[in-house]
C-alpha cells in the first residue's frame, strides 16, 4: 500500500451505560457508565492506525471543549487532524448506548446533526487535501448530497469503502453504490438499500447489481459474507469471550479495508476482519488498546490467510 488511508464522517464523544441487571423499560435502571471517543470513521482510523496504517480523518465538530480533548487525543494517535472543521455555537456530536449485562446493545442515542452540515458546500474547499490518498473509507452519517457531492470526483487509484451506519441511514448511499469499491452493511441495512432476499446471498446479489465492486454482510455471531464478480463465501465468526459489542463493527471494515489495500483477496481480507472484531468484543473498549497486527495474526483460525 502507498498513501495514507483517510477516514471520512463521524468522531464523537461516546457514552456507555452497562446494565447491572437484566433492562427493565419504563423504569430506573442501575448502570455502569464510562465515556471515550466513538465515531464511526473515528473508529476506523483508529484501528487502521493500531495496526500500522498512515490515517487521516475528516468530520465536524463543535468548538467546544469535547472537540478540543478529541482532537488531541487524535494528534497522540498520529492520526493527522488537519482536515477536522471546527464549528462555531455548535455542540459536538455525542451517542450513548445502553447495554445488557452481557455486553450487548440494548439502545443507542445518537445526537449527531453536527454532521448534515457535511455536505457539499463542506467538501468544495476541502477538495485539494482529499487528492493522493490510497483509500477513502466514508460512513453514512454525512448527508446524501454530502455523499454525492464527495464521491462525484473520486480520485483515480482511490479505493473507495464504505459503512451504512444503520437501517436509517443506509438510503444515503443508494445513488453513490456505483461509486463504492467495497460496500459493509449489515442485513438489516442490506434490506433498507436493496431490499429484502429470501437470504443472504440474494440480498449480496441484489446489492451487487447496483453498482458496488464488492459487499460485505455481516450477520452478528453467525459471521459474514463476501461477495464481488468472482463469487460468495460465507465465513463463521471467530470465536470470542464476549464483554462488549460496542466498536466490532468499526474494526472489522477497518482490519478488511487494510487487508484489500495489502493485496489479500476478498474472503482472506474478511477472515482477518472476523479476527480482529472477535479481539475487539472481547475488551470493553470500542478500540482495543493493545490491538497490534501480531494480535489480530494470533487470532486467526488455522488455515487463514
Amino acid at each position: 500500500m502507498t498513501g495514507k488511508i483517510l477516514c471520512i464522517g463521524a468522531a464523537h464523544l461516546d457514552r456507555r451505560a452497562r446494565a447491572i441487571a437484566a433492562v427493565v423499560t419504563g423504569s430506573s435502571n442501575p448502570v455502569r457508565l464510562s465515556t471515550g471517543w466513538g465515531g464511526v470513521a473515528r473508529n476506523v482510523a483508529e484501528t487502521l492506525v493500531r495496526l500500522g496504517a498512515p490515517v487521516g480523518l475528516v468530520s465536524r465538530v463543535g468548538a467546544d471543549a469535547e472537540a478540543d480533548r478529541l482532537i488531541e487525543a487524535l494528534a497522540a494517535l498520529g492520526i493527522d487532524t488537519a482536515l477536522i472543521a471546527r464549528v462555531p455555537g455548535a455542540a459536538t456530536a455525542s451517542y450513548t448506548a445502553l447495554l445488557d449485562p452481557a455486553g450487548e446493545l440494548v439502545v443507542g442515542l445518537a445526537d449527531m446533526a453536527i454532521y448534515d452540515g457535511m455536505d457539499a458546500a463542506f467538501f468544495a474547499p476541502l477538495r485539494p487535501g482529499l487528492a493522493g490518498h490510497a483509500a477513502w473509507f466514508v460512513d453514512a452519517n454525512l448527508p446524501a448530497d454530502g455523499l454525492a457531492a464527495l464521491l462525484a470526483e473520486k480520485p483515480a487509484g482511490t479505493l473507495v469503502a464504505a459503512d451504512a451506519v444503520s437501517v436509517a441511514k443506509a438510503p444515503r448511499l443508494a445513488e453513490v453504490l456505483p461509486r463504492i469499491d467495497l460496500l459493509f452493511c449489515n442485513v438489516a441495512e442490506a434490506a433498507a438499500l436493496a431490499g429484502p432476499g429470501p437470504g443472504v446471498e440474494a440480498m449480496a446479489r441484489n446489492l451487487l447489481a447496483r453498482g458496488p465492486g464488492a459487499v460485505i454482510l455481516t450477520q452478528g455471531a453467525r459471521g459474514a459474507l463476501c461477495a464481488d464478480a468472482d463469487g460468495m463465501a460465507q465465513l463463521p465468526a471467530a470465536p470470542a469471550c464476549l464483554r462488549d459489542v460496542t466498536g466490532a463493527g468499526d474494526s472489522l471494515v477497518a482490519a478488511t479495508l487494510l487487508a484489500r489495500l495489502g493485496g489479500l483477496r476478498l474472503a482472506a481480507a474478511l477472515a482477518r476482519g472476523l479476527a480482529t472484531a472477535a479481539l475487539t468484543v472481547a475488551s470493553e473498549h470500542a478500540v482495543r488498546p493493545d490491538l497490534s497486527p501480531t494480535l489480530v495474526a494470533g487470532a486467526l483460525a488455522p488455515g487463514a490467510a
